[in-house]
This record gives C-alpha cells, structure tokens and sequence, in this order.
C-alpha cells in the first residue's frame, strides 16, 4: 500500500470514528486544512469560517508542556453548559487531582505523537437529574514557528439525553470522559488508552 492510498484510508477511518454529524463536519475541516503530504495542518491553516456555526462548542487548548496545558479559548455554549468561564485557565485546574495523570498523558500523546481521540461524556450533575451526553472529538494542530506550543482543538457535540442547567453549586472541573479512544491520524496511536 502506497502512502497516498494509506492516508486515505486514515482519513476516511477517521471521518467515520464519531457517531455525531457535527463532529465528521469537524474532522473534515481539520483534513481541508492541511497541506498536501503534512500530516497536521498548521494553526494559521485553521479556517474558523470553515466551523463558524460549532465555534460555540469549540475548546482550543495550548501545549506547552505535560504540566502546562492551558485553556486558550473554550465556547460560549460550554461556559453556559458549565456554568463557569474556562477560558484562560489551566487544564489541570478543572480536572480532579487523581484524574490528573491520565488526563495529561493523553493529552500529552495526542499533542506530541500525534494523534486525535473521540471520547464520551454523560454529564447527569444537572438540574433535572436525567443529564445530556456529549461526544469530542480532540485533533493536534501544528505551530506556525518552531518553538512554540502544540495546539489541541476539539469539537463538543451533545449526542443523548435532555439539555437541563447545571446544578447550582457544583463544582468547576471538566469531567473524565466515560469512554474513550485515540483517533490514528497517520503516526499511529498508543497501544493503550492509559498510561
């Protein structure tokens, strides 16, 4: 198999990977933004134009190391759905402490090998009590110059259940995901979803 008909094996696979339509949207704009023969598209190559209606439900993170993933951007329907702002902060300041270690190294894997993942979320911290599941998918973009941080751009579908405010009180912290898997963009994956 060529390198041209393995990557479009991969990219079709990878279209494939999400159950929600706005996702495979997604993914095929992260494919539209990269160069011929680049396996990740730059961060200037990022048309948001191209995902102007998800750019609500849209996070773009900053890499600049395991401990240093900061939120550069997270949308206005997750600061709703959250009930607090995101933007701005560290990763590991919304995750819980023992959750920390898994998180990072995942993220570090997709950042740096690279490679994308699907994942899903039940969220039932909710007003209502039935809760709304969600689906992300998380791609890598390359910088622009040497030196500076990897970004992770990831896309927030809502997939089930009833949308309902969140509980009043609870608190700030980007759940783990309750299923998840890495997404092989042309570098392979790791062989396992835990460090």
């Amino acid at each position: 198999m060529d390198a041209l008909e393995r990557t479009g094996n991969i990219d079709e696979a990878l279209l494939a990977a999400p159950h929600d339509q706005t996702n495979r949207q997604f993914i095929a704009a992260w494919l539209r933004w990269r160069a011929p023969g680049r396996l990740l598209p730059k961060r200037s190559a990022a048309e948001l134009g191209d995902i102007k209606a998800l750019l609500g439900r849209v996070v773009l993170l900053e890499f600049a190391g395991e401990d240093d993933i900061r939120i550069k951007v997270a949308g206005s329907q997750l600061r709703d759905h959250l009930d607090f702002e995101a933007t701005g902060r560290s990763f590991a300041e919304i995750t819980l402490p023992e959750h920390w270690p898994l998180r990072r190294w995942r993220l570090t894997q997709m950042a740096m090998r690279p490679c994308g993942s699907c994942m899903i979320n039940h969220d039932t911290q909710t007003r209502g009590g039935e809760g709304v599941t969600f689906e992300t998918v998380t791609l890598p973009l390359e910088p622009d110059r040497p030196g500076k941080p990897r970004l992770l751009i990831s896309n927030v579908a809502v997939v089930g259940g009833i949308y309902e405010p969140p509980i009043e009180g609870r608190p700030q912290l980007f759940r783990l995901s309750s299923e998840f898997r890495f997404l092989d963009l042309g570098a392979g994956i790791p062989d396992r979803i835990e460090p």
